[in-house]
């Protein structure tokens, strides 16, 4: 969850956290310092499975969402009471040309709907040498 213009992107993250019951893999403060070189511009709550390798990518949107599943509401009163804005990233790795097919469940899309958020999906494909026998 990210802040938004409106709370001037700055929110409690503490209070994120123990409304959600769930610990974030990641987190930023707007104000605060990465490393003694840059500062943050807005405050970040970020929870990631981290890499998986799988080509099961309806596997995979299914374990961010059943894991924010039954906080739905939660997600929609913090947006109400703090300004904050969900977003749902996904960012798969091809390798050796490899890619899985990118589809949803109805159920997946339902949820993402519920909390008003799309998908962002970005794509890294890792170089490959194709067979000269084509």
């Amino acid at each position: 969850m990210y802040g938004t213009e409106e709370n001037d992107y700055d929110f409690d993250l503490d209070y994120v956290t123990e409304r959600l019951g769930i610990i974030p893999t990641e987190t930023e403060k707007q104000g605060e310092y990465y490393k003694k070189i840059r500062q943050y511009s807005f405050t970040k709550w970020k929870y990631s499975t981290g890499r998986i390798e799988t080509l099961d990518f309806e596997g995979l949107v299914d374990l961010i969402v059943q894991t924010f599943q039954d906080k739905v509401q939660i997600i929609n009163e913090l947006k109400d009471e703090l300004g904050v804005r969900p977003y749902i990233g996904m960012v798969p790795y091809v390798c050796s040309g490899l890619s899985p097919g990118y589809s949803l469940t109805i159920e997946q899309m339902q949820f993402m709907i519920d909390i008003g958020v799309g998908m962002d999906l970005d794509q890294y494909v890792d170089p490959f040498t194709e067979n000269d026998e084509y």
